[in-house]
């Protein structure tokens, strides 16, 4: 079901944002930390999150929206997709600066690093205590239908069967 698809997507996200915590962490403790790894991270986050995740997510609430009429929390989302969207870019020229030798001061990185995934978090846990119990509560097992007929599954590019050769450190962390 579609529904549990976005909660098993929520899994993989969740661990990659552990991975970035763990990566913020090292740096609060003076460690080193393989930068490589956080731009896949990133990659992954803007490839798989706003390319097939948020998609789907955006395709259910505009389909509640369409059949049943204005929601203030699922009108929020869909304009937060484009927010985090952007704010995925943004951090990613941060990593991008640092991997090509930019100076990018650490505190200023780790506020950045921090800032980004919190909002990630904040993100998940407003769909997941808020939107999902409300969607699961109000579309009917026919809108559900409706919805899995206009989407098809894709592989996980980290965590299915086979990582893709783009994110192979980073499925090496993760799995």
């Amino acid at each position: 079901m579609l529904i549990e698809s976005i909660y098993k997507e929520h899994g993989y996200i969740n661990r990659i944002i552990q991975l970035l915590d763990n990566k913020l962490a090292r740096l609060d403790d003076e460690k080193n930390i393989n930068y490589n790894v956080v731009r896949e991270s990133v990659d992954y986050l803007s490839s798989v999150a706003e390319k097939v995740h948020h998609p789907k997510e955006d395709m259910i609430y505009q389909y509640y929206i369409n059949r049943y009429g204005e929601h203030e929390g699922l009108s929020n989302l869909l304009k937060e997709h484009d927010t985090l969207s952007d704010e995925t870019e943004e951090f990613s020229i941060a990593i991008t600066m640092i991997l090509n030798d930019a100076i990018v001061p650490k505190e200023v990185f780790k506020a950045k690093l921090k800032a980004f995934t919190h909002r990630i978090e904040q993100h998940l846990e407003l769909e997941e205590k808020e939107i999902f119990p409300f969607l699961k509560a109000h579309l009917t097992l026919d809108d559900w239908k409706a919805l899995e007929k206009n989407w098809s599954e894709e592989e996980d590019p980290v965590f299915g069967s086979k990582a893709d050769k783009r994110f192979l450190e980073l499925a090496e962390k993760v799995r």
